[in-house]
């Protein structure tokens, strides 16, 4: 059966978009005068932009005056200027730092909260044909090439290596896009940009030591609220007790930072008292986080919500947080608005190209929920290309395949669950992947394996109180019995029709209901 991957402890991980779309959302480019902001000396690169001028000087002086915030400076402002007027020889993202150093550093982001449509993708999914259009990768190795010979020209500046790694990572290089990481970050071991960045790859490839080492190497972590929450959400997922989080307490208490520079901490400081059980602290920090929050702090809270019901919270309230995907995304599955959900879970993919909790969300809804099963194997198919060796999303697609019209592409991806020990993995991973076995072999003709595997997968999920995944291992298994009209089917049947409506899985009573439907259309 197919899974949604539901994230027991989701914590509040940095996101990570392109360079461009970062400073967009006003996530790099508010408080510039905050007394605790680490100033690094530039005068050797001012004293080469002086020597000679040239796109290779200028972008040394503009990249560490970024860097250190260093803006105010009358040989960053002729940097900045060259750059600008030399824009067809320099690369789009100089073009913008420079124009981000001329402007009047102390604005807040104009960009950040006036985009009327709520988001700021490179693509925007409106239906699921924009989304198959997005299938032809071509692209991206044009744009890997690119952002190498940008490199060539620019080795002192770290962001296009970030970007390089971003790039990598949504075609599942790690081993390369850690290398670009690496780069960056000896490059700008305390530039927010790139640590937030490394924070979030380093998790996405399970390497959260790395996460931390990093974030403790930076003289800047204990002086900023984004990468303190950042050292926070990382610790709380090692279940580690991070050193930071009084630091983070007093920075919430000053007047120095703006609500949306501590959405982040507020949440992520919030999230450790609501599983401490500390209620009425953690109601505080959440009321501050949603003050002006950004999509990762309101997706943190519509998690919090469904796991404390006196969270009373609605996503669609927040009308100016740009790109808040996920938040949306899960509360419209939750309540069963299935069309609106994949949409959503789609635009949160192209946020987010590497991450895999939104192509298994999209593929359930479109599979299970709308029996779309030839877009379903297209999510999973996309999801893979960064997640290739993912035990979830070849579930789902071995899901779609043999619940599909067309089941030839089935033993390509069976195959592949050869190299894969399902004793590593979660125990809910292990129930729906004995769930799928079974449906494989029902598939095949060979009814009491199929059967056999399904009842492994029920009681299991018995086991350890998953009640959830106890009613969808059976539904799936009394689904394949009655569209094969076997006659054990009606014992089945029996336990469908004696389970009860829930407003909490509104996904469960829909496959009920078409169970229900199809066994009464077989008379």
């Amino acid at each position: 059966m197919a899974i949604i991957y539901q994230l027991k402890d989701r914590r509040v991980i940095p996101n990570w978009r392109d360079f461009k779309r970062t400073i967009q959302l006003g996530e790099l480019g508010n408080n510039w005068e905050s007394n605790n902001i680490i100033k690094f000396n530039i005068d050797q690169q001012i004293r080469d932009w002086n020597n000679r001028k040239n796109i290779g000087t200028a972008s040394d002086l503009i990249n560490s005056a970024f860097v250190s915030r260093l803006h105010e400076n009358t040989d960053v402002e002729d940097a900045a200027q060259f750059i600008i007027d030399n824009s067809e020889n320099s690369s789009n993202i100089l073009n913008d730092i420079a124009k981000k150093l001329i402007e009047d550093p102390k604005r807040e982001m104009l960009f950040s909260k006036t985009n009327s449509k709520n988001s700021l993708l490179e693509k925007k999914i409106s239906s699921v044909e924009d989304f198959t259009n997005l299938t032809d990768y071509k692209a991206i190795h044009k744009i890997i090439s690119k952002t190498k010979a940008q490199i060539h020209g620019q080795l002192n500046n770290p962001i296009p290596y970030v970007e390089l790694a971003r790039l990598y990572a949504m075609q599942g290089q790690d081993a390369k896009a850690e290398q670009a990481i690496l780069t960056a970050l000896f490059l700008a071991p305390n530039n927010r940009f790139v640590l937030r960045s490394s924070v979030r790859f380093f998790v996405h490839i399970e390497s959260f030591d790395k996460a931390l080492f990093y974030l403790r190497k930076s003289d800047r972590t204990k002086y900023d609220p984004w990468l303190i929450s950042a050292h926070i959400a990382t610790s709380s997922l090692m279940d580690r007790y991070s050193p930071l989080i009084k630091n983070g307490q007093g920075m919430i208490k000053n007047l120095n930072y703006s609500n949306f520079d501590l959405t982040e901490l507020n949440s992520s400081i919030g999230t450790l008292e609501l599983m401490s059980g500390t209620f009425k602290k953690a109601k505080t920090h959440i009321d501050e986080a949603l003050k002006n929050p950004n999509d990762n702090s309101l997706a943190q809270i519509e998690w919090m919500s469904k796991h404390d019901n006196r969270i009373r919270f609605n996503p669609f309230n927040f009308t100016n947080v740009i790109n808040p995907f996920e938040a949306f995304a899960i509360d419209q599955y939750r309540s069963g608005d299935w069309e609106s959900a994949l949409i959503n879970s789609l635009n949160w993919f192209v946020d987010m190209p590497y991450s895999k909790r939104p192509i298994l969300l999209g593929s359930y809804i479109a599979g299970s929920l709308l029996n779309n099963k030839e877009l379903a194997i297209k999510i999973c198919q996309i999801g893979l290309r960064a997640n290739p060796n993912d035990p979830t999303i070849l579930n789902n697609i071995i899901y779609s395949i043999a619940t599909s019209e067309d089941i030839k592409l089935l033993d390509k991806y069976t195959s592949k669950l050869e190299n894969i020990d399902l004793k590593n993995l979660s125990v809910e991973s292990q129930i729906t992947f004995q769930a799928t076995l079974g449906l494989i072999y029902l598939k095949k003709g060979e009814k009491k394996l199929g059967i056999d595997f399904y009842t492994t997968a029920m009681i299991n999920a018995k086991r350890v109180g998953n009640e959830y995944l106890e009613n969808l291992a059976l539904i799936n298994l009394t689904l394949e019995l009655t569209k094969q009209k076997y006659s054990e089917r009606l014992i089945y049947i029996k336990r469908v029709e004696s389970l009860p409506e829930s407003s909490k899985n509104k996904d469960v009573d829909k496959l009920r209901k078409q169970i229900l439907s199809l066994e009464k259309s077989n008379h």
